[in-house]
């Protein structure tokens, strides 16, 4: 028979994995903005006014990844940076409610 406390677990990791599950815009990594020169003398970027660059950094096997993120798209890969992290301490909260609920009625499912 089920507690009370155990109910109350398994409540709260069922919504936690119903959030999980809305989040399928993720995107692992960072975006990067900084600045640089285009190579063109009489250009402003010659005398120090960099023109902006964005990027996704990514690392998979120890190897890193770099991907050109264009105006049009920033506002897609900060939504999905923010969901992957977002999603990420979701996970790390259903494993510490699942560890709680093996330890308290010995099973997990």
């Amino acid at each position: 028979m089920k507690t009370g406390k155990v109910r109350e677990m398994e409540k709260r990791r069922e919504r936690l994995t119903g959030e999980l599950a809305g989040l399928s815009g993720m995107v692992r990594g960072s975006l990067v903005e900084t600045g640089k020169k285009c190579g063109r003398k009489e250009c402003e970027c010659a005398r120090g006014k960099l023109h902006p660059h964005r990027y996704l950094s990514t690392g998979t096997k120890g190897k890193n990844r770099v991907v050109y993120v264009s105006d049009a798209e920033k506002d897609a890969f900060r939504r999905g940076v923010r969901d992957y992290e977002k999603a990420w301490k979701l996970i790390c909260r259903i494993s510490e409610i699942n560890i709680r609920l093996i330890k308290e009625g010995g099973r997990n499912e």
